[in-house]
């Protein structure tokens, strides 16, 4: 097993355990959900990658992944972030990186974006209730962007659109960070 490298991730649908799961296997290194995360558990790894997903904007956990970092004696901190937001959509998702990353953060973490979908049967009631609240402001909305249509006809229903092709430029990263080390 890889021990340069650990997988850490923060999930409450599932899609970001099933990303970070495909990362763990794809790289063969350890798989950690964040509640059993700790510098112990970091170890000696010289890369750290944490997962979250995105939650009104914000990339959950990233915070204390952030601090759990800081604290560890990994060298490298990549980032990866789940959502329902097509991966067509740049412009939304690079308002996401802004939002999460300081200009310098964004210079220095390399963080990866990977489409998953929706499970409202695993949600919360206050994240059901949000859901439904977004998809009744763009039904009402009159000139709908391209994103705004998609998203429009997505968000009534659970749906999977997570695919194991959307790891792939983290793990060629983390591999070109390891490699030779």
């Amino acid at each position: 097993m890889n021990r340069q490298i650990v997988v850490i991730y923060k999930s409450v649908t599932g899609f970001t355990r099933q990303y970070a799961q495909w990362i763990g296997q794809a790289l063969d290194c350890p798989v950690l959900d964040f509640k059993a995360a700790s510098v112990q558990a970091v170890g000696e790894s010289a890369v750290m990658i944490f997962g979250g997903r995105l939650h009104a904007g914000r990339i959950d956990g990233l915070k204390q992944a952030k601090a759990l970092f800081a604290q560890s004696k990994a060298k490298r901190l990549a980032v990866f972030a789940t959502g329902a937001t097509p991966s067509a959509a740049q412009e939304t998702i690079a308002q996401v990186w802004n939002a999460n990353f300081t200009p310098e953060e964004l210079a220095h973490i390399p963080h990866f974006y990977m489409q998953s979908g929706l499970r409202y049967e695993k949600m919360s009631l206050g994240d059901r209730l949000m859901m439904k609240v977004f998809a009744a402001m763009i039904a009402g909305k009159k000139d709908k962007s391209d994103y705004e249509a998609s998203m429009g006809k997505s968000l009534g229903r659970s749906w999977d659109s997570s695919s194991r092709e959307y790891i792939a430029p983290l793990t060629a990263w983390a591999l070109k960070e390891t490699a030779n080390k």
